[in-house]
């Protein structure tokens, strides 16, 4: 079983799944909406072009760093419209794919050298550092729990870590998956958030 990693880490960054008008909304964590929009930059994908490949990808995330879910009070123009638009500062997550090992060969390709601009959820959340982490040959899980941990100092560690994994069944049913960019139709998918400990063997420590 093959798993694409990707890592996501900015100051700022936004995962909507259902933002409206004057009310943009953020989840704590990458939704699938927002890792597929990645990766169609990363490919130099135009929005009418079929999207199905990507979204019949099974996705989890690993939340190394749970970041700071922020509002930012927007007025804009002249009629002053007022928006309120959340975002989280600070997090850090790791992103895994399992599917199809052309098509994530592919991806990762595309990662090493983005066709254009990738962002966070906004233009102007820019990541911090390059997304590819690369493939690895595990199940989703297994590749996201076994992945080494950025330890920020010695000692510093939480003792778990929270995952968000996409399933077949669960009562927790979230409309983020894209059907298409051009409409804009999405459809639903089933994930459920588990937490694992974080086994000290994993862990790696900045020199």
């Amino acid at each position: 079983m093959t798993t694409l990693l990707m890592r996501l880490r900015a100051p700022m960054m936004s995962w909507g799944d259902h933002s409206q008008f004057d009310y943009r909304d953020s989840r704590r964590e990458p939704t699938k909406s927002a890792v597929i929009g990645i990766l169609c930059a990363a490919l130099g994908r135009p929005r009418w072009e079929p999207v199905d490949d990507l979204a019949a990808l099974k996705m989890g995330v690993r939340v190394n760093k749970e970041g700071i879910l922020c509002k930012d009070f927007h007025t804009v123009q002249i009629k002053e419209t007022i928006s309120n638009r959340y975002y989280v500062a600070d997090g850090d997550y790791l992103v895994g794919l399992e599917g199809d090992p052309n098509l994530l060969r592919t991806l990762d390709q595309a990662l090493q050298k983005p066709y254009w601009q990738v962002f966070l959820g906004r233009k102007s959340f820019i990541p911090s550092r390059p997304l590819r982490v690369g493939l690895v040959e595990q199940p989703l899980l297994e590749a996201l729990r076994q992945h080494p941990y950025e330890c920020s100092r010695r000692g510093k560690r939480p003792s778990q870590l929270r995952f968000v994994l996409e399933v077949s069944e669960s009562l927790d049913v979230r409309q983020d998956v894209p059907l298409s960019w051009q409409p804009r139709r999405f459809g639903c998918r089933a994930v459920e958030t588990e937490y694992h400990e974080l086994p000290e063997a994993i862990c790696i420590f900045p020199g």
